[in-house]
């Protein structure tokens, strides 16, 4: 009966290891067919992305204000990627700064927590209405940022929206900043790419990985130690038994 409860419990444990292992390496597998992987040596785009850091950039989202895109624009930045965070869409209004020094958008002031601290929004003024097919990019740390303040608008070949960064071993998702929300620039933020939710059955698979092997472990200790226990009760027993006196329970 033990014997029939011990091969039960070892085939419940490869099954769950099996099913974790799989949800784990097959989670990173489908991240590699949804996502694109960069990463960035840029500063401009600190503090949201540093350089180093690693990204996950979605193909198939629509592109809102606010959202931080990879892109590729051969007249800037021949043959190369870079990243930059979307304020204007064609046809929109952006202007700065206003009384308190803020980018607007439409005639909406922008109040722009994600900047790098220290930075003002803009040293540079400008008033422009982006043309169809064009779009308003600013990097986040705006007093080293090459954009759209130099560059006016650009047509940019749009690789992907950045919706996670893996920085310092933490993986941080990104959502449409707040600013654009309230302003009514953009809608609250609820896209949530295949990509993630891969991302999130790898690590929950990971961290169930981790669990099953924990208890097979404590139970392959526990069953020595009783094993053990048994051997040592059993030699106990045979030196403590009192000896057998040959011819004993004979009658003559």
């Amino acid at each position: 009966m033990a014997s029939a409860s011990r091969r039960r419990g070892r085939v419940i444990f490869w099954v769950c290891f099996g099913i974790c292992a799989l949800a784990w390496i097959g989670g990173l597998v489908m991240v590699k067919f949804t996502a694109r992987a960069f990463t960035t040596p840029s500063t401009s785009m600190e503090n949201t992305v540093r350089p180093g850091d690693h990204l996950l950039a979605d193909p198939t989202s629509q592109i809102r204000r606010g959202d931080v895109i990879v892109a590729k624009e051969p007249s800037v930045f021949p043959g190369s990627y870079y990243l930059r965070r979307v304020i204007g869409l064609p046809g929109d209004h952006v202007s700065c700064c206003d009384v308190r020094g803020r980018v607007s958008v439409n005639g909406k002031a922008l109040n722009e927590t994600y900047v790098y601290p220290g930075n003002v929004p803009s040293a540079r003024r400008f008033n422009v209405t982006v043309p169809a097919g064009k779009f308003w990019l600013m990097g986040d740390h705006r007093s080293l940022a090459l954009d759209s303040r130099v560059t006016g608008p650009v047509a940019v070949q749009i690789i992907g929206r950045v919706f996670a960064v893996v920085h310092s071993g933490h993986l941080i998702f990104l959502q449409t900043p707040l600013t654009f929300v309230v302003d009514g620039l953009a809608p609250s933020d609820n896209r949530f790419p295949a990509a993630g939710i891969c991302l999130i059955v790898s690590g929950f698979g990971f961290l169930f990985l981790l669990l099953v092997t924990a208890v097979g472990v404590i139970r392959f200790v526990v069953r020595k130690r009783r094993k053990a226990r048994a051997r040592a009760a059993a030699a106990l027993g045979s030196l403590t038994a009192p000896p057998s006196v040959p011819g004993a329970g004979s009658s003559s």
